[in-house]
């Protein structure tokens, strides 16, 4: 009698997530799947072997990943990071200018509440003071792999503009600024390019009618 055998691989679900998918290019369900090597006799699994590792499953684009991809920040985590530094950080400008400009807590106020729902001059208080400018680069540090350059850029123009509701850009404002396009990965260069672009934006057109 013939006798078939050898070996397959069987994947058993572990668990589902949410997670970033490099093939889709957005969030997706997938499962965490622990491969195992089988012994067949007559291509029947029988005897489990050596275990191979994990992987994660796309259930869109049925891809499989190394299980390390799991570990990426999703889109939803990455707003959501996004968010808060841009509550912390607007917060620090203030701190590090005029505190009691009018105009500039009401720039602060005005962009926070655009990701933040109930935010006001009260809460701006509270975070002014428990908030420590020096930290400014730890809070976007994980914005760093994940969002796209004209994001980055985005994130520090409003910075910046909060900073000129005041009229000037100080020089600790200025090194919060510095410090978050450290802390994203864009160069002295690119950071003073945007500040500059920014403070033009501001500057009003020649009046045509007089010479310069």
């Amino acid at each position: 009698m013939l006798l078939v055998f050898g070996f397959t691989v069987r994947f058993t679900t572990l668990a589902q997530l949410q997670f970033f998918c490099p093939r889709c290019g957005g969030d997706r369900t997938g499962a965490r799947r622990a491969a195992r090597r089988w012994f067949t006799l007559f291509w029947i699994p029988l005897i489990p072997m050596k275990r191979l590792g994990e992987i994660v499953e796309c259930e869109t684009c049925k891809t499989r990943f190394d299980s390390s991809v799991a570990d990426q920040p999703t889109t939803a985590d990455l707003a959501a990071v996004l968010d808060d530094a841009v509550r912390v950080l607007t917060a620090m400008i203030v701190r590090t200018g005029n505190i009691t400009s009018p105009a500039l807590r009401s720039a602060a106020v005005t962009e926070v509440a655009r990701v933040m729902a109930g935010y006001d001059d009260s809460v701006l208080t509270g975070d002014i003071v428990a908030l420590d400018p020096a930290l400014a680069e730890r809070y976007v540090t994980p914005l760093a792999d994940g969002l796209e350059v004209a994001g980055k850029e985005r994130l520090v123009s409003s910075l910046v503009r909060v900073a000129l509701s005041d009229d000037t850009v100080t020089a600790d404002q200025r090194r919060v600024i510095e410090h978050v396009g450290r802390g994203l990965g864009l160069t002295p260069a690119h950071v003073t390019g945007i500040v500059t672009s920014v403070v033009s934006e501001r500057e009003p057109d020649p009046d045509p009618g007089h010479p310069a």
